[in-house]
């Protein structure tokens, strides 16, 4: 697991990741969520040759960039109806981060176009969405797996943004057997 370091520019993200997985036994799986995400799937488009397969959770990039206020009253919405536990963790991360660096990588998630990269990505990739996603909305995964040529798009009905707290059973679940599939029934299983 590599933990992104918080104090580099998003942009610089996924030379930092290429860098990590060039000194291991490539290729790798890689999972990315939200904005590690959005680095995950550029690292693929970068160097497709360390990745084997992709998954992705909820990234922005796809749709038109919005303005960071865009994105408020949904982040606003998505806290206010979020357990007291998890609060809890998003406050010590974000203290973690600093407030720099959240404004920096909230600005890098809703301004960054991958579209252009993404015919790079080869690798067979697993779009996980929660149904309740008010960030970045489900709808963006059509996007997504219109985009890339070996994708497939997973929406977890009783999740919303973070589907790893929300339901995580479900996300390991899909996770699990999309990396138990040869890469071959992959392929053959594209738009299913």
């Amino acid at each position: 697991m590599l933990d992104l370091p918080r104090g580099l520019a998003p942009i610089d993200l996924p030379e930092w990741v290429v860098e990590r997985l060039e000194t291991l036994e490539a290729p790798v799986d890689l999972v990315g969520h939200s904005l590690g995400g959005l680095v995950a799937a550029h690292v693929a488009a970068l160097r497709p040759d360390l990745v084997r397969r992709l998954v992705l959770i909820a990234p922005p990039g796809m749709g038109a960039p919005r303005s960071l206020a865009a994105y408020a009253g949904p982040l606003l919405l998505t806290l206010g109806r979020s357990r007291p536990s998890f609060l809890a963790r998003l406050t010590t991360d974000a203290f973690r981060a600093g407030p720099r660096n959240i404004v920096r990588g909230g600005r890098h998630a809703a301004s960054t176009d991958i579209r252009a990269a993404a015919g790079s990505i080869v690798a067979p990739t697993l779009l996980v969405w929660g149904a309740r996603d008010r960030i970045v909305p489900a709808t963006e995964g059509a996007a997504w797996r219109e985009a890339l040529p070996d994708a497939l798009l997973l929406v977890l009905p009783r999740a919303g943004h973070v589907p790893m707290v929300e339901a995580p059973d479900d996300l390991a679940e899909a996770i699990i057997a999309f990396r138990e599939k040869p890469l071959d029934q992959l392929r053959d299983a594209v738009g299913v």
